[in-house]
């Protein structure tokens, strides 16, 4: 410990001797100085934080949950983070617990803050990272379970103050534990709450803080006005629909607070004025849920000027996220218009018909490099890589077998979000699929619900099936990706279940369906029965002896040749055919 002492008393570092578990080794304080003598008694070197030690700071992030590998990397994935942590080579070490101490130096420091918690257990907060500045001290290695995992700590960069406060700002960004103020305007049943629980007032929300000049650095974090680096609150993380703030400087929000949608909408368009934000809103008996009742004429407005078709704009084809391939019966392969962004599909089929493998081919595709010989050709953006599997229907035992089969058939299953929702109600599957989207939407090219029928209460029942094809046209639309279901047919004929079979299908780009090969059953052929792109002739497939879908051919095609639709490569530079 005393060669160690020596390297960090000459890296600019006031250190302290301390024990194993991180208790200081004597009773004087670290002010008066320790003689390196001191260090060889010693189980570990505490380090100094502060102006002792050149403006040292500590972002600790607590092990308290058994998940700060998991908080770390999200931390390090927010690009603003991203960013100064690889400019400046900044070191992290793992702690004895589990977690990590991640160091900077600053001319800026103050004393230790707690910047996110979580409620454990008894209800209680919890830290989740706490920082360690101006007057206190971390454990640092050779310490007994204190490991440097990432650069030298002895050679820790002094950053900028605004470099500071973006480490500071994302870290409290991650907070899980918010007091969100309440009001005597949202104590009963009154438009106030109803605005609050419709799944569409976080998006309400954006536009409002938009229109106050707040700026969406990313995905629900938030910039407050005349600021120029780093974030001021969030929205959508602590809790769905509560707009986080933690700057001093967001008026008319106080910091560390949360705040509801209808508060948003009450101090930001309406001066904080509640009362009147309320008589802003249909009365309890008219309130716009997702399917029902009216908007007020200001939201009529702007969705009507929105919605006005422009006829001298020019408007993109929307991409494709999946194409199909065909041959001509000689040399020639050609790629079709298969799936888009911005719509969804519907796969039908009888019982047995192999609906469910015949997805996993398709998700397989989306994941795999591009190969324009195979069947299915998948094209995910780059800045959308995000696959979502909702099943409805399965066992978890099945459940897993899928996805499984999707990552032996792609290789890999990253990005991809699987989640078994048999045992919900049909309310609360489409409230986890929202709260999913919310989520992880912005970063979703694809989604796969399997079966949509387990999101309605009564198939037959026509509100039912304008609630959940709605549901699937407003998030396509707003997220910008494509969502696929499975639906059972008729055991009597070939019509898609019910009322909400119907309402899905007259909405679908395509409609696809799974029918098993009478004469040789082991196949399962695959029509498409509606596209509104181009049609392409059915094929069949079959489930090898491994249990993995593979496509029925007679033979394989040499040269592949691209549809009107692409366009030419100097259009779609995407498309290198």
């Amino acid at each position: 410990m005393r060669t160690v002492f020596e390297t960090y008393q000459s890296a600019g570092f006031a250190c302290l001797p301390i024990k194993r578990d991180k208790t200081p080794l004597l009773s004087q304080s670290w002010k008066q100085g320790f003689s390196a003598d001191v260090f060889t008694q010693a189980e570990g070197i505490g380090i100094i934080c502060g102006k002792a030690s050149g403006g040292l700071e500590c972002l600790d992030f607590d092990n308290h949950f058994g998940d700060a590998k998991q908080i770390m990397a999200s931390y390090l994935e927010i690009p603003e983070v991203a960013e100064i942590y690889k400019k400046h080579r900044l070191p992290i070490e793992s702690t004895q617990r589990g977690g990590y101490h991640f160091l900077f130096r600053c001319q800026k420091n103050e004393g230790n803050r707690k910047l996110a918690q979580r409620l454990n257990q008894d209800k209680r907060p919890e830290a989740l990272i706490e920082t360690r500045g101006e007057g206190g001290y971390f454990a640092a290695a050779p310490t007994p379970g204190y490991t440097v995992i990432r650069n030298d700590i002895t050679k820790i960069a002094t950053i900028t103050e605004v470099e500071r406060a973006i480490l500071i700002d994302n870290a409290v960004s991650l907070n899980e534990f918010y007091p969100v103020i309440r009001t005597e305007h949202e104590n009963k049943d009154r438009p106030g709450d109803m605005y609050n629980d419709d799944p569409d007032s976080e998006r309400q929300s954006s536009m409002i803080l938009k229109d106050a000049g707040w700026t969406e650095v990313s995905p629900g974090r938030w910039r407050r006005p005349g600021k120029k680096e780093g974030i001021s609150a969030t929205l959508g993380k602590v809790a769905p629909g509560v707009f986080y703030v933690f700057s001093s400087n967001g008026w008319p929000f106080e910091a560390m607070k949360g705040y509801s949608p209808f508060q948003i909408l009450a101090l930001l368009k309406y001066d904080g004025n509640f009362s009147r934000a309320a008589e802003s809103l249909p009365k309890p008996d008219r309130i716009v849920t997702e399917n029902k009742g009216t908007l007020p004429e200001p939201e009529l407005e702007k969705i009507l000027r929105l919605s006005t078709i422009d006829v001298n704009k020019q408007v993109e084809k929307p991409p494709i996220i999946v194409s199909i391939t065909e041959s001509d019966g000689a040399t020639s392969l050609t790629q079709k218009r298969m799936m888009t962004l911005g719509n969804f599909s519907s796969i039908i089929g009888k019982a047995k018909s192999k609906k469910t493998f015949f997805i996993t081919m398709v998700t397989a595709s989306l994941l795999k490099p591009r190969d324009y010989h195979s069947k299915f050709v998948g094209h995910m953006p780059e800045n959308k890589p995000v696959i979502m599997y909702f099943d409805t229907e399965q066992g978890d035992y099945d459940c897993h077998n899928t996805i499984a089969r999707i990552k032996r058939m792609a290789g890999h299953l990253t990005n991809v979000y699987a989640f078994s929702l048999r045992q919900f109600s049909p309310m609360e599957r489409c409230q986890i699929i929202e709260f999913a989207f919310k989520k992880y939407g912005d970063k979703t090219a694809f989604c796969v619900i399997d079966g949509i029928a387990d999101l309605a209460i009564g198939i037959n029942e026509e509100d039912e099936a304008t609630r959940v094809s709605t549901m699937l046209l407003r998030l396509t639309k707003v997220y910008n990706c494509h969502i696929t279901t499975v639906i059972h047919q008729n055991k009597n004929d070939n019509f898609a279940t019910g009322h909400l079979g119907s309402a899905i299908m007259k909405k679908s780009e395509i409609i696809l369906s799974i029918v098993k090969d009478p004469v040789n059953t082991a196949y399962s052929e695959v029509n498409c029965d509606l596209s509104r792109g181009i049609d392409f002739a059915k094929f069949q497939f079959m489930v090898n002896g491994d249990g993995i879908p593979e496509v029925v051919t007679n033979g394989s095609a040499k040269r592949v040749e691209q549809t009107d639709w692409f366009g030419s490569k100097n259009d779609r530079e995407d498309v290198p055919f």
